[in-house]
């Protein structure tokens, strides 16, 4: 089963406020654009066309890595990537260049390449959120000036930023898509509004898409469960992943009722996500 495909799909078939999320975070008004909190990506680097799969993603990581360090070796984001080949390398230029790959496909992105973009979103605000946070707690008054995304190699893997170098990182890699398919499932219960006619309709999509049989009977098993916060929190393994599982459930729901309130509240507890990453990850995707 190929969660990233199912992922990518749940995205394109706008699942919830997902999409527009998405682009607010990646667009003018979110971190990756000129201007924003964070500045914008390296002007005149392209993204590669639609529908690449997984490998273009990786493919741009690398080219934007190597842009960012003087046009040098990409190197920095290969398998072995280490905690400070960043160099300089922000959240706002992969944000706005990830982008350009997840959003710009005018309807032609693969669902592969859709879902291990949006992983990818996931886990550097997942990151920078958490990085950011520890910061401000240490006193550095410079936490949130220009901070740039600079991971260990095993949160580099988690987070979708370089690609898995065997089978145990690629299963890894799939276990937390499938975690973040059934968070964003799990929230979208919250108010009770996955009735049938929005099931068939996802269910159509990721036909549409491709989508293996199999990976639809996952789908909707996942959606006829009764929800099941606990059973998230308890295959939450580190930090990284609950902050990107979080921000997955922030896609999810328009967050417009007391019952997705009250969810996201119990979500962040249990996850043990401190007010700093919180408030990082609310900004990020527009969300109050």
């Amino acid at each position: 089963m190929n969660s990233l495909d199912i992922l990518g799909s749940l995205l394109k078939g706008r699942m919830g406020p997902s999409t527009g999320r998405l682009e607010h975070t990646v667009g003018n008004k979110g971190f990756g654009a000129p201007g924003g909190m964070f500045g914008g990506g390296p002007g005149g680097m392209q993204s590669g066309g639609p529908g690449g799969g997984a490998g273009s993603i990786f493919d741009m990581l690398g080219k934007l890595a190597g842009s960012m360090q003087g046009g040098g070796s990409p190197g920095g984001m290969g398998p072995g990537m280490g905690r400070s080949s960043s160099g300089g390398f922000s959240t706002g230029d992969l944000l706005g260049s990830i982008g350009k790959v997840v959003l710009g496909g005018s309807g032609g992105t693969s669902s592969g390449t859709m879902g291990a973009g949006a992983n990818t979103i996931f886990g550097a605000l997942a990151a920078q959120a958490i990085a950011m946070a520890t910061r401000m707690m240490s006193g550095d008054k410079s936490a949130t000036e220009s901070p740039s995304l600079d991971v260990d190699d095993a949160t580099a893997v988690i987070a979708g930023l370089r690609k898995p170098a065997n089978a145990r990182e690629e299963q890894q890699v799939r276990d937390i898509a499938t975690l973040t398919v059934q968070a964003m499932i799990n929230a979208a219960k919250a108010d009770g509004r996955i009735d049938a006619k929005e099931t068939e309709r996802l269910v159509g999509k990721m036909r549409e898409d491709g989508v293996t049989d199999e990976e639809q009977r996952f789908v909707m098993e996942e959606i006829r469960k009764p929800m099941d916060t606990d059973a998230i929190v308890r295959a939450v393994p580190n930090q990284q992943v609950a902050a990107q599982i979080y921000t997955a459930s922030l896609m999810a729901i328009e967050v417009d009722t007391d019952a997705e309130r009250r969810y996201l509240q119990e979500l962040a507890s249990k996850l043990q996500l401190n007010q700093p990453v919180l408030a990082y990850l609310h900004q990020a995707v527009g969300v109050a």
